[in-house]
């Protein structure tokens, strides 16, 4: 690359090493021409600042190559390229626009008073948090501890001891006091001692109830009088039991008056009268009619006694 402009016609001094000159737009390849002496030996001058780089030239239809330089006519001198005119300085920018200065605060500004709430507006906000308040309302506070000991205690009693185990099991996950867990065990152990007792005896009693029944209608008040007697001594009178002894009872009178009956077919005052009197300890009210009716027969039969004892008649 050449520092000066290869062609003859041009001959100017690049400002920088370019490929194709700025002014002329020859090719910058080859040799330089003669003109760079010229331009050496011409007096010196400061550097000029680089201009901008302008607009590209048409090349130029006809030139003569760089390797076949053209002699200038004689007596015509050597054009001496111009120097370069400086580009002019680039105008200051524009100081910014400076910002109005902030008013002073006053000291001692106090803002406006609010103006008062409105009765309006208090009761609008108390119906808003009434209606929060009934839709969102926190559940019934949880039974305390004693509460839930007492509602599996009376599982228990009631014999729903898979219930009372099941609060019993939730009292230890809830880490419950140990009184109150010991205590519920306890209620539990009872419960269950006596729950056991009360299946064993309704199975007895079923098994009762068959067997007087079977002796009744088999005629045997006595035998059906013993099985109870004997299932009172070992679990105790209860209403159940105390209506089947009223029912075995009635039987028993029945069977005594039935005997009456036999007695006085007989005229056998001493068996008639012997049976009325053990059909009366058993006091039915049942039989009332049928006893005063033996009882008036005994006397009838005791007065055909005694007329027939009397002499001469």
């Amino acid at each position: 690359m050449n520092e000066v402009c290869i062609h003859a016609a041009c001959g100017r001094i690049l400002p920088l090493r370019v490929v194709h000159c700025p002014f002329c737009g020859e090719r910058q390849e080859g040799a330089a021409p003669v003109l760079t002496k010229v331009a050496a030996s011409a007096p010196m001058m400061p550097d000029p600042v680089p201009p901008p780089v302008p607009r590209m030239l048409a090349p130029v239809p006809a030139h003569v190559p760089a390797s076949v330089p053209q002699a200038a006519p004689a007596g015509v001198p050597t054009p001496v390229p111009a120097p370069p005119v400086p580009p002019a300085a680039p105008a200051p920018a524009p100081a910014p626009a400076k910002a109005p200065p902030a008013k002073p605060a006053i000291k001692g500004s106090v803002p406006p008073p609010r103006p008062p709430v409105r009765l309006r507006t208090w009761i609008a906000a108390a119906v808003v948090l009434t209606g929060i308040w009934f839709f969102n309302k926190p559940a019934d506070k949880p039974a305390s501890v004693a509460e839930q000991v007492e509602a599996a205690t009376a599982l228990a009693a009631q014999c729903d001891l898979d219930g009372a185990r099941s609060a019993l099991a939730v009292l230890k996950s809830a880490r419950a006091p140990a009184a109150q867990i010991k205590r519920l065990q306890a209620n539990i152990t009872k419960s269950a001692a006596a729950c056991e007792r009360q299946q064993q005896r309704a199975q007895a009693w079923t098994a009762l109830q068959d067997s007087v029944n079977q002796a009744l209608d088999a005629g045997k008040p006595e035998l059906a009088a013993t099985r109870l007697a004997i299932y009172v001594k070992r679990w105790g009178d209860d209403p159940d039991t105390l209506e089947l002894d009223a029912k075995v009872k009635v039987a028993q009178a029945s069977a005594q008056l039935d005997l009456a009956d036999a007695c006085l077919a007989k005229s056998d005052r001493v068996c008639l009268e012997s049976s009325l009197i053990a059909a009366e300890r058993y006091q039915r009210p049942e039989l009332a009619a049928r006893t005063q009716a033996l009882r008036t027969a005994l006397s009838q039969l005791l007065e055909r006694s005694l007329l027939d004892a009397v002499p001469g008649q």
